[in-house]
């Protein structure tokens, strides 16, 4: 794991370079909304475009994490299962939902039955590369979802070249690595005999959720996450049982939005009052897309380091895999 987090910025470069070369057809379907299927580590890459561009598309985006599909999936829906290995079990049955419902079919995946089906019914696909745990490939997921976006016309505003901004993301974190690797082991430290709890804007949310992803399954941890302003009106009245085993870490960018930075402000002097411990930090980059990107490769720095710390082993999943095992026996 120590390894594929280092070579993030790497992976960042070959997805953009694999995508540009990765041919989707030039004629754009019509189509009314787009839903992302996938789950886990496959499924943060929706999650990612559905934020990248919620105010840039034109038509709405959603991203699906269940077996089920939203009724609203029809024939003028484009739907994009996403799935790593290609046999995830809730999105293959999802997209057996879909194609009944006759949406408009993609794929991004390494192979398995998803990349079969895609293949037989010639759905357009994007290929990544296997043998790695899913959450270490979220920069194929990117990039991927990114060049499938572009070729259906929505691309972010601040970024309408979309490889050219994941690759100016690579750079980014090459530029910035020892400030990054700082930060994740000073909170690293912080967060040795606390729980994290942690917080950004709503349009934020993508991130926060990966971060949360990365120190369950890479520290083994439990973490809870939270948006403003929607924290204000419920979780705000249960810090009144805060304190010192609690840490709050708060994620920011410049696309903040005034009224909320001014709430997290007065939220950060409230959760310190209770003894919890309270850090903050401002994501570097020059687009949504970078941002998101630096914020992330400190998660996954900080949950790795964590991991060490508690003399644990991040690729292991043991609980997912008993899970799957019992799931197999009831087919």
């Amino acid at each position: 794991m120590r390894s594929l987090i280092a070579s993030f910025s790497n992976q960042l470069s070959s997805a953009a370079d694999s995508m540009a070369e990765q041919a989707l057809p030039l004629e754009v379907p019509r189509h009314d909304r787009i839903l992302v299927l996938g789950m886990g580590g496959s499924g943060i890459g929706g999650r990612f475009l559905s934020g990248l561009l919620q105010d840039a598309a034109s038509v709405p985006i959603a991203s699906g994490h269940d077996y089920r599909i939203p009724a609203w999936v029809g024939p003028s829906t484009v739907v994009i299962a996403c799935s790593y290995s290609g046999n995830t079990e809730e999105t293959l049955t999802a997209v057996n939902e879909a194609v009944e419902a006759g949406a408009q079919m993609r794929a991004l995946t390494s192979g398995g039955e998803l990349g079969q089906r895609a293949e037989a019914n010639q759905w357009p696909c994007l290929k990544v590369p296997c043998g790695h745990p899913p959450r270490s490939q979220l920069g194929w997921a990117v990039a991927g979802l990114l060049h499938h976006f572009a070729a259906l016309r929505h691309t972010p505003k601040d970024a309408p070249n979309v490889l050219d901004d994941v690759r100016a993301s690579a750079d980014l974190l090459r530029a910035n690595d020892s400030e990054i690797q700082a930060v994740a082991e000073q909170w690293s430290a912080l967060l040795a005999h606390r729980t994290p709890m942690l917080y950004g804007d709503a349009a934020l949310e993508p991130v926060l959720i990966r971060w949360r992803q990365q120190i369950n399954e890479n520290a083994k941890r439990l973490c809870n996450h939270h948006v403003f302003p929607e924290m204000n009106h419920n979780e705000l009245v249960g810090w009144e049982s805060g304190d010192a085993t609690t840490a709050s870490l708060f994620l920011h960018t410049s696309e903040d939005h005034p009224r909320t930075a001014e709430r997290m402000r007065l939220c950060k002097a409230i959760f310190s009052k209770t003894g919890a411990a309270v850090e903050a930090l401002t994501a570097k980059g020059a687009t949504r897309l970078q941002r998101w990107v630096y914020l992330v490769h400190i998660g996954d720095w900080l949950s790795l380091h964590m991991a060490e710390n508690s003399g644990v082993d991040p690729v292991d999943i043991r609980h997912i895999d008993y899970l799957k095992g019992e799931l197999a026996k009831m087919t």
